[in-house]
């Protein structure tokens, strides 16, 4: 249940998705934190590019913890938060959803519009050859005792995922779309994503810029807040269904 406090902005953010005609949502990690799926483009999470290279024990290490969180992402399903922001596509004026997951949850959902900010963890390029390898692929050769999986073309050992590593620049033409896009809404929904020490957070900056309101759905504070016109606090899964739900009955009630 959303708490009474939070019932009245719930109701303006409901009323400004159904009034907008030209909405950017913007979902982040804390919606598949829910689904039990960490973040895979945390800098906590990566190693420094330069060491990954350098030391082959980085890069050992860095795959045996994508060998042991595989099982769990390999399994894991769209949560109704996830499953609402796809609806909110279909029932609302919603432009483009950027992402600042790696999982692909957000697409398995149904969403369509959907642009990956930093990358995904669902496949592994090979730097020296090209080669692509779904991380299914990547998997096996960890199973059978790999302890860092190579290339099959060229036998390189420096595979990684398209994720931006520290040391490494972020996706050139994702962000310029993001910028471009958010230059021209007038609303942007930041769902479950904590912009502080964030690689996306001229995003808020950009958005109030341009004038258009911002919104955010998140469990915490953050500094992302200063720019918003309306914050609700509270588990993504819980809220954004609360939304999509009342969303549909004023819809069927008009």
């Amino acid at each position: 249940m959303i708490p009474i406090v939070e019932q009245d902005v719930v109701r303006v953010v409901i009323d400004w998705l159904k009034e907008s005609s030209n909405i950017i949502i913007l979902t982040g990690p804390e919606l598949s934190l829910e689904s039990g799926i960490p973040d895979f483009a945390d800098s906590k999470f990566n190693p420094n590019i330069r060491e990954f290279r350098e030391n082959p024990a980085v890069r050992e290490a860095y795959w045996q913890k994508i060998g042991k969180l595989y099982p769990v992402l390999s399994q894991a399903e769209p949560n109704s938060a996830h499953k609402a922001v796809a609806e909110l596509e279909i029932i609302c004026n919603v432009d483009y959803i950027f992402t600042g997951s790696t999982d692909g949850l957000q697409q398995k959902s149904g969403s369509s519009s959907v642009v990956e900010l930093l990358g995904s963890i669902l496949w592994v390029t090979c730097p020296n050859c090209g080669k692509d390898y779904s991380l299914e692929q990547i998997n096996t050769q960890l199973q059978d005792g790999k302890k860092i999986p190579a290339c099959e073309e060229c036998n390189n050992d420096l595979l990684k995922p398209p994720i931006s590593f520290p040391g490494q620049p972020l996706p050139h033409w994702e962000l310029r779309e993001a910028w471009m896009k958010l230059n021209n809404c007038d609303l942007f929904f930041i769902i479950g994503a904590y912009l502080d020490d964030s690689p996306l957070s001229s995003l808020q900056t950009i958005a109030a810029e341009s004038g258009s309101k911002i919104a955010i759905v998140n469990e915490r504070q953050s500094e992302a807040d200063n720019y918003a016109d309306a914050v609700i606090y509270g588990k993504p899964t819980m809220v954004i269904s609360h939304i999509v739900s009342q969303i549909k009955k004023d819809i069927k009630a008009s």
